[in-house]
């Protein structure tokens, strides 16, 4: 029913003094009024005008007045059925409100106001009932628009840590490619020594130096390439923590410049989080690659650069710490550090992205982080994982 039009009432009784006195009764309310003496002028009634509320006699001269009711539903399910009976019967009341009639009315009708009453209240559930609907149709879409929000925010979060991922690689592979470039060179030689060697046992010597060659490469290859790969092609697995830091840790010797600088680990075996692999490998070479890059200055004038990385697991937690002895993050600066495009490096330097990527991959499994002076001075990032996260 549209808002500005009036809600149209409808009298069935085939006595016309009832149909009189209701009219008297509804003609000053704000109703559109239809009478009909019979059931099947009140059916065509409803197919022309509608129908909201229905006022029938249970017994009419064509039709039982419940049947008339179940017309009413058919032509608009929101309609507010009362029922008029001569007859109190706990029979003709189940049969009411199995039907879902709002009310019945006792003939002879004592109180004609009662029932001007009982259309007022039918008509204020019906208004009830459709603004809930309407409510409730509205939340699904805004539900519907939400679950679109938030799957486009997965998205493009998952983009971003790639593209962070991506980032860093173009860092790692210029270091990289010095490590690749010594045995490239060594199989080269050892090549060109075979084409000119003679003796069986030289060549068989050559043969195996470069068969150590190449699976040196080989290993940095699968580094760099699990390091990249995509997070989405990945499924959570029971991720070995020791196992991964290490693979991080060399990741990071094979591409920066670590001379002078002591990396030192302490990881409790079996030590465990459910996780994406190469994510969580992502969070240690960001860590340990920022640890290194601090010490960096200090360790150019001589003094003493230590980065310590530990694991291990408590009560229902598996924690993992990466320490330097770095200058230290200030105090006003450390609540910032996990924002994004925050960063304390010179412009063209960084991103600002890695300690944010960091962030969202921890708190993505249900983990925390945080970042504390250290107690020699520098910097700790401490992370803690549910043991069955």
């Amino acid at each position: 029913m549209d808002a500005d039009v009036a809600p149209h009432l409808v009298i069935v009784d085939d006595e016309p003094v009832i149909l009189q006195i209701l009219k008297a009764v509804f003609e000053d309310e704000p109703y559109r009024l239809t009478l009909a003496a019979t059931g099947s002028e009140a059916r065509d009634v409803f197919q022309e005008k509608g129908v909201d509320i229905l006022l029938t006699d249970k017994n009419l001269p064509d039709m039982n007045g419940l049947d008339l009711l179940k017309v009413a539903k058919e032509v608009n399910p929101d309609a507010e059925v009362i029922i008029l009976t001569g007859y109190a019967s706990l029979e003709t009341a189940l049969a009411a409100i199995e039907l879902d009639a709002f009310d019945y009315v006792l003939k002879p009708l004592n109180n004609v106001f009662d029932i001007r009453k009982k259309v007022r209240r039918a008509l204020e559930k019906q208004r009830i009932v459709r603004e809930n609907r309407d409510l409730l149709i509205d939340l699904q879409d805004k539900n519907q628009a939400l679950e679109s929000s938030l799957e486009e925010t997965r998205r493009l979060q998952a983009e971003l840590i790639q593209s962070e991922k991506l980032a860093g690689i173009g860092t790692l592979a210029a270091g990289i490619a010095h490590e690749v470039s010594s045995p490239l060179f060594g199989i080269l030689g050892l090549a060109e020594a075979i084409l000119e060697e003679d003796r069986p046992d030289l060549v068989r010597s050559y043969a195996g130096d470069i068969v150590e060659y190449c699976q040196t490469i080989r290993s940095i290859v699968q580094d760099l390439s699990g390091y990249s790969r995509a997070a989405r092609s990945e499924y959570l697995t029971t991720v070995d923590l020791p196992h991964v830091i290490e693979d991080a840790v060399r990741l990071v010797e094979r591409s920066t410049d670590v001379r002078g600088i002591d990396i030192a680990l302490d990881l409790a075996p079996e030590t465990f989080v459910q996780a994406r692999t190469n994510e969580i490998q992502q969070v240690f070479v960001n860590l340990v690659k920022n640890a290194i890059e601090a010490l960096a200055p200090q360790r150019d004038t001589g003094l003493p650069a230590h980065v310590r990385i530990r694991c291990g697991g408590d009560s229902g937690h598996v924690w993992a710490e990466v320490e330097d002895d770095g200058p230290g993050i200030p105090e006003a600066s450390r609540s910032l550090v996990f924002d994004p495009f925050y960063t304390t490096k010179q412009p063209g330097k960084g991103t600002g992205l890695g300690l944010n990527i960091v962030y969202r991959i921890v708190t993505k499994y249900r983990g925390t982080i945080q970042v504390d002076a250290a107690e020699a001075g520098g910097t700790v990032f401490r992370m803690r994982f549910p043991s069955d996260a």
